[in-house]
């Protein structure tokens, strides 16, 4: 069995084995379309351009895109830190959203989204910061995730996707494609 099969199990390659040679990201290629793989190598390019850093805070991803966007090769640099706050006490601890507006809106929601990416700007050196938050395979809505995406002196972003019952992997490398893109929009 291929490894990302045991890994995120149901979850098949978008590419053969042999491209992945080639590849421009290390870990995470089997799992990557190309068009997710060369939009955050793009990304990563025109933030070191511009000498911008990012900062994640994930949640049902699990660090899987601070992994993406130190995984290309000569851009990773533009990376300067990620929170993985999978508990609602991590979100409160490491990021300051308050346990009140958790309790309120729920852990997977627009305003915990915002919160999310708003504390992370606040407590790194980042120029912008994108957050996660979700449900990746079971909850109130399998699929449903939430995205915050701030950056200082601009209004923070908010969107959110029904990627329905792909499951845990599939809802994750679907996060990928999103993250990336507005990371890219707030440059």
């Amino acid at each position: 069995m291929p490894i990302w099969n045991r890994v995120l199990p149901g979850l098949v390659a978008v590419r053969p084995f042999k491209d992945l040679l080639l590849s421009e990201t290390e870990t995470l290629s089997p799992l990557l379309s190309n068009e997710v793989e060369q939009a955050t190598r793009r990304l990563l390019e025109k933030a070191c351009e511009r000498d911008l850093s990012l900062a994640t805070a994930e949640s049902c991803t699990g660090g899987m895109l601070a992994s993406l966007l130190t995984d290309v090769q000569g851009s990773a640099h533009a990376f300067e830190r990620g929170f993985v706050t999978y508990s609602n006490e991590a979100k409160h601890e490491m990021l300051g959203v308050s346990m009140e507006l958790i309790d309120t809106h729920g852990a997977v929601s627009r305003e915990v989204a915002l919160a999310m990416a708003e504390g992370a700007l606040a407590r790194s050196r980042a120029n912008i910061a994108l957050s996660i938050t979700g449900f990746a395979d079971v909850g109130e809505e399998p699929g449903l995730i939430h995205f915050g995406c701030a950056r200082a002196g601009r209004k923070t972003a908010h969107r959110e996707e029904h990627f329905g019952p792909i499951g845990r992997g599939g809802t994750r490398v679907e996060a990928m494609r999103v993250a990336v893109e507005m990371i890219t929009e707030m440059l």
